[in-house]
């Protein structure tokens, strides 16, 4: 699960909802932690080339899957 922390980070820098019912200048400590059951979805093809000694890019690899599908 990704977590993202803040520390010391600017009232005047949070989008208005999140600024509601604090002083108008300071510091906050923020933290942003996706729900629990809430999955987090990433495109196939983008995870296909992060593996060790693999390449190509998007385009390259959505051309072999249809190629793939094609042979059938």
């Amino acid at each position: 699960m990704n977590k993202i922390v803040k520390r010391h980070y600017p009232i005047d820098r949070l989008p208005a909802d999140l600024r509601s019912g604090l002083r108008e200048h300071g510091w906050v400590h923020i933290e942003i932690e996706p729900e629990k059951g809430t999955p987090l979805r990433t495109k196939l093809s983008l995870l296909v080339a992060s593996g060790k000694n693999v390449h190509g890019d998007e385009k390259a690899v959505l051309s072999e899957i249809r190629t793939l599908r094609e042979d059938r």
